[in-house]
């Protein structure tokens, strides 16, 4: 059972692992690093569904079909993922898409400017988005990495008191042999 029970816990850890390194990953400072973003409406059903995971990356050219994730607000944080309708040049040779959400009837009032565009959706995984949106909150944030590293550091803590009770058990042990040998050559004179 205990050794069932340390498999899992393993295997939990490694998942922990890929799923903290996903999320790293795209807060480095590589240019045209992936993005992970959570789905918090269902405008894309049904090929994006509320609570989907979806990856996004810049790419070079967009074209309509492409499912992308644009800068919908004032704040960088507001985004908006649509399907690009049609794409036309501004005067000033600026390209400016069209978009929609594929439930809407109606394209959005708002153009997207070239500038604004976060990048094309490449995939999406249903369900991963409310794990992403639960480890922002505070119990997401302590179940996800704080307990797991205080049982890590705890695991360590208990190896290094084992490997130093060993260490002094055989400096102990080599003491005591030399104290007997001391006594018994002493014997033998």
């Amino acid at each position: 059972m205990k050794k069932t029970l340390k498999i899992i816990g393993n295997i939990l850890f490694v998942i922990l692992i890929i799923i903290g390194v996903l999320l790293a990953f795209p807060l480095l400072p590589i240019k045209n690093n992936y993005k992970i973003l959570a789905v918090t409406s269902g405008s894309m059903k049904p090929a994006i569904n509320v609570g989907s995971l979806a990856i996004v990356k810049p790419v070079s050219v967009y074209s309509v079909g492409d499912i992308i994730t644009f800068q919908s607000g004032s704040e960088q944080s507001q985004t908006t993922t649509h399907r690009i309708q049609e794409i036309e040049e501004s005067a000033n040779g600026q390209k400016i898409y069209t978009t929609k959400g594929d439930v809407n009837k109606e394209a959005d009032l708002n153009k997207v400017e070239e500038n604004k565009i976060l990048g094309k959706v490449f995939f999406s995984i249903k369900y991963l988005g409310y794990l992403l949106g639960y480890i922002k909150t505070l119990p997401g944030l302590i179940l996800i990495i704080i307990i797991p590293a205080t049982i890590i550091i705890y695991e360590e803590l208990k190896n290094v008191r084992k490997e130093a009770i060993e260490l002094v058990r055989k400096k102990t042990d080599r003491k005591k042999n030399n104290k007997e040998k001391i006594k018994s050559k002493g014997k033998d004179d």
